[in-house]
C-alpha cells in the first residue's frame, strides 16, 4: 500500500514540474469592479498572471523522480 502512494504522489509531482515547463503562465480571475460614470455603467475586470519558475518546475521532476524510484525499488 505504501509502494502505491509514492507511485502515485511521484507521477502527480512528475505531471506537475512537466505542465510547469510545457505552460509556466497561469492566468488567475481577479476581481470584478462596478464602475458608474454618470448613467453609464462599466464593469472593470481585473486578473493576475502567476508565473511558476522553472527552478521549481524542475524541483517536481527530480522530486517526482525519486519517489517513484522508491516506490520501485521497495516492490
Amino acid at each position: 500500500m505504501k509502494n502505491r502512494t509514492f507511485a502515485i504522489a511521484g507521477t502527480l509531482f512528475v505531471l506537475l514540474g512537466l505542465a510547469g515547463f510545457v505552460h509556466p503562465r497561469i492566468l488567475m480571475p481577479g476581481k470584478q469592479d462596478d464602475v458608474r460614470v454618470g448613467d453609464q455603467r462599466m464593469i472593470v475586470e481585473t486578473r493576475r498572471v502567476v508565473t511558476i519558475p522553472p527552478i521549481l518546475s524542475g524541483f517536481f521532476v527530480l522530486a517526482g523522480g525519486g519517489l517513484l524510484f522508491v516506490s520501485a525499488r521497495q516492490a
